[in-house]
């Protein structure tokens, strides 16, 4: 069952139990226990007041007397069984309250159940044996009362325990004061009118036992129990007070003789007290139960006025307390004082009445000397504390003016060792207090001596000092020759020097965050008092609240340098794409310089992947210009390393560049930097050249660990972020900081950056992909303007083309029509031949052009047509088609090419292509240049034949032999050459061979007669 701790006066533990329905239930049950006390009371003072069955005996009693009996014993055990009720839901209820509660309402009902048992005793002894001897058994049942409920009284748990020993004695005067005056009414007239001794105790000891109860109501009045346990005891007071009452007059009424069993104004008094006492218990567990369902339920109404009205009820409280305990003092001193006088005015002879009022005498003596004691300490602890307020406030105040966390921390441990008088002060601040539990756990130590006017600094990494008791968030003391308390060797070797022997540890705690602890020692055995240690804690509690300001103020001003930085990179990233810089080098470096800006690293490195999967540096930020500012002092970052995994994941991750928890202890970083080795791997690091990575790959040997270069750098941790573009990391961003032993302190990356990482690397990579898409825009708008050129010189090259047939058809035409009825047949033949002859001319440019546009669209030939095609015949059938233009130039067609060799290919497609390559031949070369036809393999990477057509002309530039196979190109020296061509021969050729998963180049020197010979290498069959 859930249990909550309530804000009551009283402790309490409150449980779902607690509801409507069970208050319900209380109430109902009171109201049944108050109708069973006033039924008892009127029935018991109707009974005896009318004397009913005074004269009617049953068995050896008469009705009356058994009545009286009984009626005492049933009153104390109806009230014993309510205290007990209570004592069980004390323990057991919805609303438990401590065990002291529990134990006051135990004795009080077993004091009930005591005074029950000795009324049965006494009712038998005087119903049925008709012998009840003086004193009796049933005495010391009444007497065990007494004691019983005047312990439980005892228990009720106090509002305030200041001075105690002032209550104390202000209880004992009071009571004494009232024994004295019972003593001069009551006990001395019994006193004096007994001779049998059994008789006198048995009449005077009951007045002695009330001023017991006298004395435990006095207390409670003057400890002033908490203000919800008060209608409750002024109920069980009202019962002892007419319980006393009832005693008082039994004792009177003895020395005459004038009681008789079934007395209506002595029995039913005490029948009423037993019940009122314990009906007091049901009714204070009802009260606290209710409070503590208001409280629960309406949390919002007791805040709001619970300050105030604690402020005005506190001096009522005060006020009334005040004239109370005054009250209770002065007023019984002043009757005994006349009680005095009269005595002796009376010649009354009362030694015992003298003695007491010597012995209040000496206790007023000893409460004045006490008080005056008392009053003069807390003016001197008055003073103190206003003294250390006010020391406190200016310390604040000069707490207060700083705000950088470093010059704040040299002022709390310099302010611990002058104002308040400490020799040294130790700040031990845990960094990671504000982090997640799996975060490395990293501790800053800063010391400073009264002696040597120096402060001292170390930062520690590790796991195992956060469960030492140190920083366990409570105060701590050792005296260091005894030390069982283990702090870092450090520390504890510059305490040795410092001739430490007492340490204070005080916790830094500000809103339930456990910071560390402050560590104030001496150099003598000492015991810090109630005084140092207040002071002590005060100061560390206003010391962690400024470390907390502090800490919040640099991660504010640490947020608002990431947001202009991350402003500037956008601007500065999107001014260079905008500039046509491209994803390039100044697009790299801007990415690590804002990146080192934004997250306050020392280091930021930007890899990206290489064809030899490897990682490699394009840009580094460094903090100065140290080695480490240059891409080649970094080393790259091998593909099967955690490093390398690290561009595959959708987000930054913290990596440890060194492994803390192996060596068992903490780690303070202290010590020089280790020296870097000039030669072998690490000989890169010391040079400006740049480093060159070899296809194969770098050897083993020369291979740098990127983590070990950071370690040797003073970084903890690393902060690894992918730029990630299309769900694919393009670049790899490591970003680092330095924290060496003499630095400032300042923390290595935690988790808590990675969400700063994560908004860095969004931005960079949409900045990366800006620059991508706008160099793509760039490439296609350059493409089109080429395109557009292209279609100019098409269209001036196939006008030109076009035209020179069309006028060549047209004139022959024209002389036929004009001339052919005179032409001689012959000529005639030759006319339409040459118009033929330009027809078939334009037909092929106008399939190359049809065959250029249908390659743009179908994308190549289809594997389906592809088949073993022997080289030789191919070539054969192509010679045969040129066979007429080869005799009429006078050429020779030479043939080297064995008949076994087969290529997979497109029959008609590789004849095309031979035939374009033979017709640029022929174009190219003069007349009586032979053409040269090759073929060989080639297994290099896979089994292919080379294809090769040579000729004997000009030849080509090698700087013009890449655009030859583009489309619509012509050179520019055959422009104005007397050769026409379209641009369009070489492009088919090359679409046609590719198709066939294949490639075509051309080799030439450009020197003219050596002529060109074009490749065609194809995978054999």
């Amino acid at each position: 069952m859930p249990a909550r701790r309530s804000e009551l006066q009283v402790k309490a533990t409150v449980t779902d139990a607690l509801t409507q329905n069970y208050l319900k239930k209380l109430s109902r049950q009171n109201y049944i226990a108050t109708a069973i006390f006033i039924f008892i009371a009127v029935f018991s003072l109707l009974w005896l007041f009318f004397r009913i069955g005074g004269t009617i005996f049953l068995a050896r009693a008469t009705v009356l007397v058994f009545f009286s009996n009984s009626m005492y014993a049933l009153a104390s055990f109806i009230g014993a069984t309510w205290c007990f009720q209570t004592a069980y839901r004390v323990r057991r209820g919805p609303v438990r309250l401590e065990p002291r509660q529990q134990r006051a309402w135990l004795l009080i009902g077993l004091g009930l159940l005591a005074n029950g048992i000795g009324g049965a005793i006494y009712t038998y002894l005087e119903d049925y044996v008709r012998r009840n001897p003086v004193p009796s058994p049933a005495d010391a049942f009444f007497t065990l009362t007494y004691i019983l409920v005047f312990i439980g009284l005892l228990m009720i748990p106090p509002k305030t325990r200041q001075s105690l020993k002032l209550i104390m004695l202000d209880a004992l005067i009071t009571t004494l004061c009232i024994l004295d005056i019972s003593w001069f009414f009551i006990i001395r007239p019994i006193f004096f009118s007994y001779a049998d001794l059994g008789q006198f105790y048995v009449a005077a000891s009951y007045p002695f036992w009330d001023i017991l109860l006298v004395l435990a109501i006095v207390l409670l009045i003057y400890q002033r129990t908490e203000p919800i346990l008060t209608p409750s005891l002024i109920i069980c007071g009202l019962g002892i007070f007419a319980q006393i009452g009832a005693d008082t007059l039994y004792a009177i009424t003895i020395p005459a003789h004038t009681y008789n069993t079934g007395t209506w104004y002595i029995d039913t008094f005490w029948f009423i007290g037993y019940l009122l006492i314990g009906l007091s218990a049901p009714y204070q567990y009802a009260h606290i139960a209710r409070h503590a369902y208001r409280e629960r339920e309406h949390p919002e109404a007791r805040t709001n006025s619970s300050a105030y009205a604690s402020i005005n009820q506190a001096g009522e409280a005060r006020e009334r307390s005040f004239l109370l305990s005054s009250s209770l003092i002065y007023i019984p001193i002043l009757i005994l004082i006349i009680i005095i006088i009269y005595s002796e005015f009376a010649h009354i002879q009362n030694i015992f009445l003298i003695i007491v009022a010597c012995l209040i005498g000496i206790l007023l003596t000893t409460r004045f000397i006490l008080s005056n004691y008392e009053n003069e300490r807390l003016l001197s602890e008055r003073d103190r504390r206003r003294a250390q307020a006010d020391l406190l406030r200016l310390l604040t105040a000069q707490l207060a003016e700083e705000i950088q966390l470093d010059s704040l921390l040299t002022r709390i441990v310099t302010i611990a060792t002058t104002a308040l008088g400490f020799d040294t002060a130790a700040l031990l601040l845990t960094k990671t207090y504000d982090q997640p539990q799996d975060t490395q756990f990293s501790l800053l130590v800063r010391a400073a001596s009264d002696v040597f006017d120096s402060i001292t600094t170390w930062q520690f990494e590790g796991e195992q000092l956060p469960f030492c008791p140190i920083l366990s968030g409570k105060q701590v003391e050792v005296y260091w020759p005894q030390n069982s308390v283990k702090i870092p060797e450090e520390l504890e070797q510059w305490q040795k020097e410092q001739y430490v022997v007492s340490t204070l540890f005080v916790p830094l705690v500000t809103q339930g965050k456990n910071m560390g602890c402050l560590a104030l020692s001496s150099r003598t055995r000492h015991n810090f008092d109630e005084s140092q240690a207040y002071l002590a804690n005060a100061f560390a509690e206003q010391a962690a609240r400024t470390i907390e300001h502090a800490r919040l103020y640099e991660e504010a001003r640490e947020h608002e340098l990431f947001a202009q930085a991350l402003a500037i990179m956008a601007a500065r990233l999107n001014s260079a794409v905008a500039s046509g810089t491209g994803v390039g080098a100044e697009i790299h470096q801007l990415i690590c310089t804002e990146a080192a800006r934004a997250l306050q690293a020392d280091y930021a490195i930007l890899y990206m992947p290489a064809q030899n999967k490897l990682l490699l540096p394009v840009a580094v930020s460094c903090h100065s210009q140290e080695i480490g500012s240059l891409v080649s002092d970094w080393p790259p970052i091998r593909s099967h390393t955690p490093e390398a995994q690290m561009l595959n994941l959708p987000h930054p991750e913290l990596m440890p560049i060194d492994d803390m928890s192996t060596s068992g202890y903490l780690s303070a970083v202290t010590g020089p930097l280790p020296a870097l080795p000039v030669s072998g791997a690490l000989q890169s690091l010391s040079s400006t050249q740049p480093m060159r990575v070899q296809a194969g790959g770098l050897r083993e040997r020369k291979m740098i660990s990127l983590r070990g270069v950071l370690k040797r750098r003073y970084a903890r941790t690393a902060i690894f972020a992918p730029l990630i573009v299309g769900k694919q990391g393009v670049a790899l961003l490591v970003l680092a900081r330095s924290i060496p032993p003499d630095a400032q302190p300042k923390r290595s990356f935690t988790r808590t950056n990675l969400a700063q990482a994560q908004d860095f690397a969004e931005q960079a990579a949409i900045a990366f992909t800006n620059a991508q898409l706008y160099q793509q825009i760039r490439e296609a708008h350059r493409q089109l303007q080429e395109l557009d050129r292209l279609k100019d010189q098409f269209m001036v090259t196939a006008s030109h083309e076009l035209r020179t047939p069309l006028t060549s058809i047209q004139g022959y035409l024209e002389l036929l029509a004009q001339f052919g009825d005179v032409m001689p047949p012959e000529q005639q033949q030759e006319f339409l031949q040459k118009a033929r002859r330009g027809c078939d001319e334009l037909v092929l440019l106008l399939s190359n052009v049809m065959d250029a546009s249908r390659l743009e669209v179908e994308a190549g030939i289809r594997p389906a047509n592809l088949e073993g095609v022997s080289i030789h015949e191919v070539v054969t059938d192509v010679i045969t088609l040129i066979e007429p233009q080869v005799h009429q130039e006078n050429r020779e067609a030479l043939i080297y090419i064995p008949d076994h060799f087969m290529v997979r290919a497109d029959p008609g497609r590789l004849r095309q292509v031979m035939l374009n390559l033979c017709t640029n031949a022929m174009k190219y070369s003069s007349p009586g240049t032979p053409l040269a036809f090759t073929a060989r393999a080639y297994y290099a990477q896979r089994p292919s034949a080379i294809i090769g057509v040579s000729d004997k002309g000009k030849g080509i530039k090698p700087e013009d032999q890449a655009q030859v196979f583009q489309r619509f190109v012509r050179l520019e020296s055959d422009l104005n050459s007397p050769v026409r061509g379209s641009g369009l021969g070489l492009y088919i050729s090359r679409r046609l061979v590719e198709a066939m998963d294949g490639r075509i180049w051309v080799e030439s020197t450009g020197t003219p007669g050596a002529g060109s010979t074009f490749y065609i290498q194809l995978p054999l069959a």
